[in-house]
């Protein structure tokens, strides 16, 4: 071997690993530092390590700055030995506790205990999971087929009742332009870029007569949309789309069937097809600064099959609403969009990255495979399997991690009411950090008219009218740092409305209010005071 390769210390530090895992999730279940948000022994402030001043590196010991300053070695390296201690006592210790039960800045979920170990397993075996073929594959078709069913049986979306692959029956015969299938991505944005380039597409092909994946992009297809993503915008940028080319109709879903909002969107349709544009509808289910949907997703399905309008629907978090009863109302009309967006490591809980695409079983072979394929005298899967699409064909990747063990093993380990459990245990954290902030009107004031999923977005109340934006701005920004600075909870800060503000954001599957509800209320109650 090429390598220094030795069975018992491998072995040994395997073990360190695992015993280091294991510390780590009890003290986060035992002990209030556990449950905190910050790093315990962070490195200096620079950015990277070229940018360290003399007076950075001056009050530290001789082996933190050594440490700080190395570079590649010219010889063998310092060992396997050396380099997990340097992993075990220096650079985790270096991380926030991000995937911790009271981080609520951006969205983002910890890890199931039985997602972490299956992306172990994943890092093991090291698949590359872009072909299905009985040469290529072991378990991973088999593996992934099963995930993506529960993914789709999770968010409560029609499919095949035997998964695209066929082995237990093949696909359900007939149209099934109703059915979906699912694939991994990276994430939201990636699964967002995809939707997109699907549905111009979609739009090339159904509407302006022309295969953009062969003949090149015409520059007449534009993007509606209600409170997006910044994802859209970057999408559309990557594809050449434009930027400019992403039209904002608020009201977009927000009717009730007779105050005339829905108009507005089939307006702006109206008006961008007279000027000979192609239209895809992106609509934000759970918006990311406050968590609010649609309330008419119904209309804007019809509005876009009338006019033959592509419709994606971003649900990176707010898809997981249908994980609950008590929830489920809000992610009404899901199944009528063209593809979805959603997104494993926000509220799934398993590890980066993770995203999902979601798309009816139609779009496959007509619309993604032509976009999507890359062929070479290497990659040559086998034509006996011609019903189903392999993965480097339908995305964007011609390399692929094993994404879909994490979930298969979560959703196999949890089921349908281990996730009702997690999203209802969040939402009702959320439920009562509003209410409580709206209790007390002298501290705080929510931004929201309701709470209706898992997102609070706040700011410190000022008796003042006359205060400016900036200087509302800087009061939160204060504030936000003070909060944050306590370790106690990690906040992120926004912009609603108009006005700068602080948000919230409850995803964790540890998150509990019987835990973690009072620190945190006392953090807030004492800051708050502070300013």
């Amino acid at each position: 071997m090429s390598l220094p390769y030795d069975t018992d210390t491998l072995a040994s530090c395997f073990s360190l690993v695992a015993q280091h895992a294991a510390t780590r999730i009890t003290a986060e279940s035992s002990l209030p530092t556990g449950r905190e948000t910050l790093a315990q022994s962070p490195f200096p402030t620079s950015i990277n390590s070229s940018s360290f001043s003399s007076s950075d590196l001056e009050s530290l010991d001789p082996a933190t700055r050594d440490f700080l300053t190395l570079k590649l070695s010219d010889g063998t390296g310092v060992g396997l030995e050396s380099t997990l201690d340097e992993l075990l006592q220096r650079v985790g210790p270096s991380l926030s506790n991000c995937a911790g039960p009271r981080y609520f800045g951006l969205v983002i979920g910890g890890v199931t205990p039985a997602a972490l170990v299956a992306d172990w397993i994943v890092s093991l075996y090291d698949q590359n999971t872009i072909l299905h073929s009985e040469e290529a594959m072991s378990g991973y078709s088999l593996i992934t087929d099963q995930a993506m069913q529960m993914v789709l049986d999770l968010f409560l979306l029609p499919r095949e009742t035997d998964g695209p692959l066929g082995g237990r029956g093949g696909p359900v015969s007939g149209g099934g332009d109703h059915l979906f299938r699912a694939m991994t991505t990276t994430g939201s944005t990636a699964s967002n870029l995809v939707g997109m380039g699907v549905g111009r597409q979609w739009l090339g092909i159904h509407v302006r007569g022309v295969d953009y994946s062969q003949d090149g992009y015409d520059g007449q297809v534009v993007v509606v949309t209600n409170m997006a993503h910044a994802t859209v915008w970057k999408a559309a940028s990557i594809l050449g789309i434009g930027r400019k080319q992403v039209i904002e109709v608020p009201s977009m879903g927000m009717g009730n069937g007779k105050d005339g909002k829905e108009e507005e969107l089939e307006a702006e349709v109206k008006k961008q097809q007279a000027a000979g544009k192609a239209v895809m509808v992106f609509l934000a289910f759970g918006e990311v600064n406050t968590g609010i949907f649609p309330n008419n997703t119904r209309k804007v399905a019809e509005i876009c099959q009338t006019y033959n309008c592509y419709f994606h629907i971003d649900g990176a978090f707010g898809i997981f609403a249908r994980c609950s009863p008590k929830y489920a109302q809000l992610a009404d009309g899901l199944e009528l969009a063209h593809s979805i967006t959603a997104c494993g490591h926000k509220w799934m809980n398993v590890p980066y990255d993770c995203g999902f695409f979601l798309y009816r079983r139609s779009l496959e072979k007509s619309i993604m495979e032509p976009l999507f394929s890359s062929s070479a005298a290497y990659l040559r899967p086998s034509s006996a399997d011609a019903h189903f699409s392999h993965p480097m064909n339908i995305s964007i990747e011609n390399s692929q991690r094993f994404r879909a063990l994490p979930v298969w093993a979560t959703l196999r380990a949890y089921g349908r009411e281990g996730y009702r459990a997690i999203v209802e245990e969040n939402c009702a954290f959320a439920k009562t950090m509003y209410d409580w902030m709206r209790s007390r009107p002298e501290l705080y004031t929510v931004l929201t008219e309701d709470c209706p999923l898992n997102i609070v977005v706040f700011e410190r109340t000022c008796s003042s009218s006359s205060v400016s934006n900036k200087e509302l701005e800087q009061r939160n920004a204060t504030l936000l740092g003070r909060m944050n600075k306590t370790g106690v909870a990690y906040f992120s800060p926004t912009v609603w409305a108009g006005r700068p503000a602080i948000r919230a954001a409850i995803s964790n599957w540890k998150t509990t209010v019987l835990e973690d509800w009072e620190p945190v209320r006392a953090m807030l109650e004492e800051q708050a005071l502070l300013l």
